[in-house]
């Protein structure tokens, strides 16, 4: 599936999660295309329709694996901030 849903506007709103060719505005009869969660609630509130049928029942994509810190690096990072500037002026 696509990461992107190609929907039908019935109405006039804007929105940046929006891609088309007026930076998110759409208007009715607009084709446009956004993701998954927004055009779950852009069928709901009858804002839009979908292309390819209804997508109320389909479930988001998996979240790809992201980038973990350890809590001891946090810490040492939390620290290191904390710590007053080095003095520089003349010697």
């Amino acid at each position: 599936m696509s990461d992107r849903i190609a929907m039908t506007a019935n109405t006039v709103f804007h929105n940046p999660r929006v891609q088309n060719a007026r930076n998110g505005l759409v208007e009715a009869g607009d084709t446009f295309e956004t993701d998954l969660a927004h055009a779950q609630d852009l069928e709901r509130l009858g804002y839009a329709i979908p292309l390819a049928g209804s997508v109320l029942g389909l479930e988001p994509p998996q979240l790809e694996p992201h980038h973990q810190v350890s809590e001891t690096a946090l810490r040492a990072d939390r620290t290191r901030r904390r710590a007053p500037e080095p003095a520089t002026g003349p010697a």
